[in-house]
């Protein structure tokens, strides 16, 4: 079915280029991929935490020692964390990026739509490529936006930070099981 679209869509293009409405439209079905991506990254990384916050729960409430409850805790914590931030990182630095591309290049259309009917040259790749080195001029997005992307993994990581430092100090300040118990010499 896409191959017979994508067939269609070339089959469009004549000596003068493409219309710039078909090819934008193109443009947006990829700009939207990339924005889906995105969501279901962010989503699931967060139902993850989730999921693993609650089976962690389960191993700690079975634990033979309140030592080894905080034990796992704050070892669950401090792989969460790593966790979190590996997501944080392929969302900034890739993710992002492919969507910052692709939405460049459907404003450069756009641009060009208010003088031509049509365009002889494709830059989807060009501007994704470019948007994902870094090379793109970064031209003020709204600060709301950067601040949403932002706040949804900073609150989520402190959150676990949080954890893990009361998890951290919890263990610490737990006696073992072993020096609980008060030693008499037989007699």
């Amino acid at each position: 079915m896409a191959e017979s679209e994508s067939r269609a869509f070339e089959d469009k293009v004549d000596s003068e280029g493409w219309l710039i409405k078909e090819l934008w439209e193109k443009y947006e079905e990829i700009a939207m991929h990339f924005n889906d991506l995105l969501i279901r990254l962010r989503t699931q990384a967060l139902g993850g935490v989730a999921a693993l916050s609650t089976l962690v729960g389960l191993f700690a409430k079975t634990s033979a020692t309140v030592s080894t409850s905080w034990e796992i805790a704050s070892v669950f914590f401090a792989f969460v964390c790593f966790l979190w931030l590996a997501v944080w990182i392929i969302d900034f630095a890739y993710y992002n990026r492919l969507l910052l591309g692709a939405v460049s290049a459907l404003e450069a259309l756009e641009e060009r739509s208010k003088t031509e009917s049509r365009v002889r040259h494709i830059e989807l790749s060009t501007m994704i490529e470019r948007a994902v080195a870094h090379q793109l001029s970064d031209k003020p997005r709204s600060k709301w936006l950067m601040f949403g992307r932002w706040a949804f993994y900073m609150i989520v990581f402190l959150v676990l930070f949080f954890g893990l430092l009361v998890s951290v100090h919890e263990y610490r300040n737990t006696p073992s099981q072993m020096s609980s118990q008060t030693c008499y010499p037989p007699g």
